[in-house]
């Protein structure tokens, strides 16, 4: 008997292992549906909402595996971002220098294991990478600045790298840069997008910052749609991802916290990147880059940043057939047909909404708190107000309990 219980419990921390081991691979890749990012492995859709890099390094050879994990530990599992953003720019030819030249022509494969470590670290912990092929065109950190240019042999060289040792790793994607408007035309995006596709087994969405502030996009033909705004809030994310509806839509400006920033009008305080997370996700689910730039990069409300991860990650309440509704509440409203409903209002003690179908569970949030639902009870379809115990910003889930 002593050792049949032994063997059991060999037997069970083994599936324990594997079981733990294999989770990661089940999500796969960073896909699309509709208008949504999805896991492919899972069709579980998701916000990616990305942590700066740079708050961690300033550039790749300062990383090790040791301060990654710390940098994971915090911002991804502490503050619930999804993933990281690494720009990369002229460290493709020299790993800890930004800088592009004619003299630079073979790649520095020091930056690809990097970069490698990077992923899967992030990917092992349950998010995905987000690249910046190239820098500002201004600084010099552009293929631009090789000799042959944009999508010259130099060039080509570095994407050929990238689809050898970075195209087989699971869960990131890429963008060509910024300020993209300043150096590069759309046949040459083409021609980039057209080149990484090719490669074998390629799986990674590709895309293109467009012009400061504006809807359009420097080639339609990219995977997601992908823009410039400045502090965009609820009406401007609806009207950016209705733009184009068919894809998946990516606020790629860098939402930074900065003491002594010279962009005021664009940079955020630690409020404005509360609300910012909801707003992105109640407008249908724009992806973001974010960063607190001051002191150790720790946000005073990381307790509320986790809420917000907490409310929708941990317990999957995006869909990826949510759609708008507003119609149902004074607020803003997401919902997945009559099974699955997301209400949302600012400085408000009572929030009105409704729903259809079956009977459902509904709770409610305080947003700018540690997670902590309250439990509202299973409710008949109808009309309802929630009277608040105060003033706050309120979130409400209504949906079927587990199992149910």
């Amino acid at each position: 008997m002593k050792y049949c219980l032994v063997f059991i419990a060999f037997f069970l921390s083994i599936c324990f292992a594997q079981s733990s081991f294999s989770h990661p691979n089940e999500r796969s890749e960073v896909g699309i549906y509709k208008n949504k990012f999805i896991w492919t492995g899972t069709g579980q859709a998701f916000v990616p909402n990305y942590i700066m890099i740079g708050m961690l390094a300033s550039n790749l050879d300062e990383i090790t595996e040791e301060n990654l994990e710390k940098f994971i530990d915090e911002f991804m599992h502490g503050h619930g971002f999804t993933g990281v953003h690494v720009p990369v720019s002229g460290q493709w030819f020299h790993i800890g220098e930004r800088r592009v030249t004619k003299n630079d022509t073979e790649p520095d494969i020091r930056t690809y294991d990097k970069l490698a470590m990077i992923i899967q670290k992030v990917y092992e912990a349950g998010g995905c990478t987000h690249i910046w092929l190239w820098g500002d065109n201004e600084r010099g950190q552009t293929a631009k600045s090789t000799l042959d240019g944009i999508m010259g042999r130099q060039e080509k060289r570095v994407l050929d790298m990238i689809a050898q040792k970075l195209g087989p790793l699971k869960g990131w994607t890429m963008g060509y840069g910024f300020d993209l408007w300043e150096w590069v035309n759309a046949q040459q995006l083409k021609e980039w997008h057209d080149y990484m596709r090719s490669k074998p087994g390629w799986n990674h969405l590709l895309g293109a910052r467009s012009s400061k502030n504006q809807l359009n996009q420097m080639y339609e033909g990219l995977d997601y749609s992908s823009y410039e705004y400045h502090k965009p809030w609820y009406s401007e994310l609806v009207k950016m991802i209705n733009q184009r509806a068919s894809k998946p839509s990516f606020s790629e400006d860098r939402y930074r916290i900065r003491r002594k920033s010279r962009y005021p009008c664009k940079d955020y305080n630690e409020d404005e990147t509360r609300r910012g997370l909801w707003h992105h996700t109640m407008a249908g689910g724009i992806a973001a880059i974010w960063g607190n730039l001051d002191d150790n990069g720790i946000y005073s409300n990381k307790d509320a940043l986790k809420s917000f991860s907490s409310f929708w990650n941990d317990k999957k309440r995006f869909k990826k057939d949510m759609i708008i509704d507003n119609k149902l509440t004074d607020g803003y409203c997401l919902r997945a047909s009559d099974q699955h409903y997301v209400f949302y209002k600012e400085d408000c003690d009572k929030l009105k909404y409704s729903f259809g179908g079956t009977p459902k569970n509904v709770i409610a949030l305080d947003t700018r708190k540690k997670y902590k639902e309250i439990e509202l009870g299973m409710k008949e379809t109808g009309n309802y107000v929630f009277n608040a115990p105060y003033i706050s910003d309120w979130a409400i889930a209504v949906e079927k309990k587990p199992g149910k």
